[in-house]
């Protein structure tokens, strides 16, 4: 499943919550900046082109950097709650 999410009313003073699902994630950095934030890792800066993926329950947050984003996520499997 591909999903086109717009994220508005950045820079953001803190990152959203972080949250998981059980569900592969692979997200393309359309437009805007957003720092990447996941258990384990080091935060990272992104911006348009950059990927990132993140695996089945994995906890994971995003911080807007910009005043907007577009994030172009893809999962595996279909996420009902989306639908």
């Amino acid at each position: 499943m591909t999903v086109v999410i717009d994220f508005r009313g950045g820079p953001w003073r803190e990152p959203d919550p972080h949250h998981s699902h059980p569900h592969e994630q692979i997200t393309y950095v359309a437009s805007g900046e957003i720092l990447f934030l996941a258990e384990g890792s080091e935060p990272e800066r992104l911006g348009p082109g950059d990927l990132f993926a993140i695996p089945p329950n994995v906890p994971h947050s995003i911080q807007l950097l910009s005043e907007s984003a577009r994030l172009v996520d893809t999962f595996h499997p279909i996420r009902e709650d989306f639908l």
